[in-house]
């Protein structure tokens, strides 16, 4: 019966076949996603022009059509062929939501009617490959995860490209030229940012007070403390006296409590939980990403970091102890203590298969099938793989590894004051001593959650002590930190925590959130590139552009900025997984969610203000720089701030009317342009000298297109290229800027539409078709 094996990109292919070769029949790559959703003008002629309609066309899904660029083209021809003449497909794609979507897609679009099979792995060796391989499943298991994808894709589609159009129709400011951006997860992301941002703002300093006080035994003395809780906190100083006064009196016994306690260690991580520890270095969720993917793909040293989940299967359990015997032979674990794998089962431990029910993918752990060995393979990485995979290894070692077992003691008095309420105070130190570092030890210095040891004194229990001096310290109340891409990645998994209601915050939780853990990243370079929020530092802050436009949308619309919201919707397609729910009837309440929103956002029109509006391009401000020097006038800061007053000053100072119609000669505008853009010298006598200037521009274009691509342009297509485009002329080291936009123009042209919905890129790392707005200069495939 003649066969063939669909998965999702040629990496992925060239695995496959080392594997098993072509056992199952020719295994052929998809780039991505070979089909994209069409676009509302393909559906409706009327929706071409953007209007303020719900765009949900008749029978509530759009349909496919074929992918543009980047070799989509010749990857679905190919395996239409394949398909026209096999009886069975084997869907050897990703193990997640986006995954299933990518191969199931493809064979309902081609309208295949034979067998089909799935392969699920969380690694890529040929060991575990092998394995899925051998256990191929029905495909009609993964119904519910295909309906799930579907009513993601079709209800984003309908949700952000309506919503769009609506928000820049009436609300984009003046002198932009970009679109409003609103998506179901991008907005909510917004909406946490900027409520941080206005309790940072609102925030009133307070002062508040604690007690210091020094007691003296026979042996020895000791500072103790009354620091009572944030909502217990004194914020009187005549009472924080009163107390003070009172234990400057004291003297009776202190007591002293030991008690030996044990910590377990933390689970293994998934994704958000890496990109959490690792902004704590200073990488953006998307730098995690991209570098997890590597040490999948390439190095196939860990096993799938799209995870969102901490738990492992308790299939893996008999592979804990091989696991911890081949990473003590890298150097950095070697002297770890640990002889055998402690196995933690069930919700409080490690490996549970309950908590793993209606998820792919476990938690993110080094790969036992790792080609070559740990050893020589952690040899091959560079700085930044070995650092994250450290981190992985060393969070996997310490959750096999026994218990950290300490001493905690407390020492304390008892103060009466009975003029104070609540008229005794217990004024204490606490300490801990290691006994057992158990799981700590493969830490040693890294980890960033050890208890505070503080050194004691030897009091003995019952001993008299006296007070000697006491002290009021004032402390001030702070603001809450700002976000940082790991904060945030992490308050977008935990959104039930942005529900009031106690029942749903619980039903809540068993969600995952907010977008998923691979298109988190994505989600906040989208608002990055949109000028909605911008980075300080290490922290996301919203811009004014984003703060207006979140307290519009707030009191017009706030569904569209409401976190809690949103993971209501998330958990609706976690009910398709489940059965409870049709993909129809969750892309028809996700519309009627964009139906209802529509007239509210209108209501808005106008209101968002010109002290808000777009900043000058950076061309811009260089060319208004340059007027002011070469008339030796100040600049006004303004000019660097505002694309309106930056502007003006171009046509007050150049001699262009205000009426921004140019000089009038596009050909002496165009010149004047380029010298500007290549610092390239106009003389006076070349603008009266047509045939003059018209050779100038030739060379100046010839010149600015000769120059190397930049880094961000070679980064792009080296992103395409490793999915399979046809490396453009000069690649990889002598690529023009002008054969670089040619090609990327080429691969972008049409694949906002993709972007938009926070699918899953094409790359399966992070690559081109969920990141087209960058590149493409446009948002969610809507052309204006």
């Amino acid at each position: 019966m003649p066969s063939i094996v669909i998965c999702e990109k040629p990496s992925q292919a060239r695995d496959i076949v080392t594997a098993v070769g072509n056992t199952y029949g020719q295994v052929l790559a998809a780039q991505g996603h070979l089909l994209r959703l069409q676009l509302p003008g393909e559906v409706n002629p009327a929706w071409e022009k953007w209007t303020d309609d719900l765009l949900y066309p008749q029978g509530g899904r759009y349909g496919y059509v074929p992918g543009e660029g980047g070799g989509k083209k010749e990857a679905l021809e190919k395996i239409k062929r394949a398909v026209s003449s096999a009886d069975e497909v084997i869907i050897a794609t990703d193990c997640d939501r986006e995954g299933q979507g990518i191969g199931q897609s493809l064979l309902e679009f081609l309208k295949f009617r034979g067998r089909v099979r799935r392969a699920m792995f969380t690694a890529q060796d040929p060991t575990t490959l092998q394995s899925a391989f051998k256990s191929l499943k029905p495909n009609s298991e993964y119904q519910g995860m295909y309906d799930a994808f579907v009513a993601r894709q079709q209800g984003d589609q309908i949700y952000n490209l309506s919503l769009t159009r609506v928000a820049t129709n009436n609300l984009r400011p003046e002198g932009s030229k970009k679109p409003v951006g609103i998506g179901r997860v991008r907005s909510p992301t917004l909406g946490i940012l900027c409520r941080r941002e206005l309790e940072i703002r609102n925030f009133v300093p307070k002062e508040y007070f604690e007690v210091r006080l020094n007691v003296l035994g026979g042996s020895g003395s000791a500072d103790l403390f009354y620091r009572p809780s944030d909502e217990n906190r004194i914020f009187i100083r005549g009472t924080a006296d009163e107390i003070a006064e009172a234990a400057k009196a004291y003297s009776g016994p202190v007591h002293v409590k030991t008690e030996r306690k044990e910590r377990s260690p933390a689970k293994p991580m998934d994704l958000p939980t890496l990109q959490k520890r690792a902004s704590q270095w200073g990488w953006t969720a998307k730098k995690t990403l991209d570098t997890a993917q590597d040490l999948y793909e390439t190095f196939k040293i860990i096993t799938y970091p799209r995870s969102e989940s901490r738990y492992l299967n308790e299939s893996l359990i008999p592979q804990a102890a091989p696991l911890l015997g081949m990473l003590k032979e890298v150097t950095d674990y070697a002297s770890y203590s640990l002889k055998a794998p402690v196995i933690r089962k069930g919700k409080s431990g490690v490996f549970s298969d309950k908590q793993l029910e209606g998820i792919s993918h476990h938690a993110i752990i080094p790969n036992i099938n790792c080609p070559g060995g740990f050893a020589k393979t952690v040899g091959q990485l560079n700085p930044d793989q070995k650092r994250l995979f450290d981190l992985i290894a060393r969070t996997f070692l310490a959750a096999i590894g026994e218990q950290h077992i300490y001493d905690q003691t407390k020492v304390w008095v008892d103060v009466q004051a009975p003029l104070v309420p609540p008229g005794k105070f217990t004024f204490s130190v606490t300490g801990s001593v290691p006994v057992f570092a158990g799981w700590k030890e493969i830490f040693e210095d890294k980890s960033d959650d050890d208890e505070e040891e503080t050194k004691l004194p030897p009091l003995k229990n019952g001993e008299p002590v006296k007070a000697r001096e006491t002290e009021v310290q004032v402390k001030m109340t702070k603001p809450p930190p700002r976000y940082t891409e790991g904060s945030l990645i992490e308050a977008m998994q935990d959104a039930w925590k942005f529900v009031d209601d106690p029942a749903e915050r619980e039903r809540l939780k068993e969600a995952k959130g907010i977008g998923t853990p691979a298109t988190r990243d994505t989600i906040i370079e989208g608002l990055k590139l949109q000028g909605q929020i911008t980075v300080q530092k290490k922290n996301l802050v919203p811009t004014e552009l984003g703060m207006q436009l979140f307290q519009i949308l707030a009191s017009a619309a706030p569904v569209i900025v409401d976190p809690g919201a949103t993971a209501r919707m998330e958990a609706r397609l976690d009910d398709i997984l489940s059965g409870k729910a049709s993909a129809d009837q969750v892309i028809k309440e996700i519309s009627k969610v964009a139906y209802n929103l529509i007239p509210s956002i209108k209501q808005k029109k106008g209101s968002v203000t010109a002290a808000v509006a777009t900043p000058p391009t950076k061309a811009m401000v260089q060319f208004a720089q340059t007027i002011a020097g070469r008339k030796n006038i100040p600049l006004p800061r303004e000019v660097t701030k505002s694309f309106k007053a930056c502007k003006a000053f171009i046509d007050q100072h150049n001699g262009t009317p205000q009426n921004g119609q140019g000089s009038g000669d596009w050909l002496l505008d165009k010149a004047q342009r380029l010298a500007q853009a290549t610092n390239t010298p106009l003389p006076e006598a070349m603008k009266q000298d047509r045939a003059a200037l018209k050779k100038f521009v030739d060379e100046a274009e010839k010149k600015r297109g000769a120059e190397p691509a930049s880094d961000s342009q070679m980064t792009w297509i080296k992103k395409l290229v490793d999915q399979g485009a046809t490396p453009p002329e000069g690649y990889p080291n002598a690529v023009s800027k002008t054969t670089a936009s040619k090609f990327l123009d080429a691969a972008f042209a049409k694949k906002a539409a993709n972007g938009g919905s926070g699918g899953k890129p094409a790359s399966g790392k992070g690559g081109a078709q969920s990141r087209t707005a960058a590149p493409a200069k446009r948002f969610a495939g809507a052309k204006k």
